[in-house]
């Protein structure tokens, strides 16, 4: 049996979007569907070495706008990233510093090792966490 080529980028264009419900991607089903055109292309009897040309063009461009798509912010984006670093802002308080600069505060109902961005900030009192590195927080002096 032997197939028409409108019907082997038809066939690709089904295993492409099988493999793009998978990965969810989008890349694979922009792939499928410049698989389509290149089908239809086929169908009317435009030359291979055209198929496999409009196909890449497809492709190329589609890839191209998928991701400035994916690289859009959103409110959702901001949302997880304020999800995710949720101790960035917050207060703790020190009351002892050991002699390497380092110190052990009680924060969310576990021990966490503190260390001051600025050697002369080491003094106790309250401090803003600036960042979250495992089990570390980095502080500057709450104003």
């Amino acid at each position: 049996m032997v197939f028409s080529a409108s019907v082997m980028w038809l066939i690709a264009a089904v295993l492409l979007g099988i493999a793009e419900l998978m990965a969810s991607t989008f890349y694979l089903l922009v792939l499928a569907g410049a698989a389509v055109v290149s089908s239809g292309c086929a169908f009317m009897g435009v030359p291979f070495e055209w198929q496999i040309g409009i196909f890449a063009v497809l492709a190329i461009a589609g890839s191209v706008w998928v991701r400035r798509i994916r690289s859009i912010p959103t409110k959702s984006d901001a949302t997880a990233h304020a999800l995710q670093n949720m101790d960035i802002g917050q207060t703790v308080d020190v009351t002892e510093w050991n002699d390497n600069g380092r110190a052990t505060v009680q924060y969310r109902g576990a021990q966490w090792e503190v260390r001051a961005l600025e050697p002369s900030e080491r003094l106790p009192g309250s401090f803003v966490i600036e960042r979250v590195e495992g089990s570390v927080l980095y502080v500057r002096r709450a104003s």
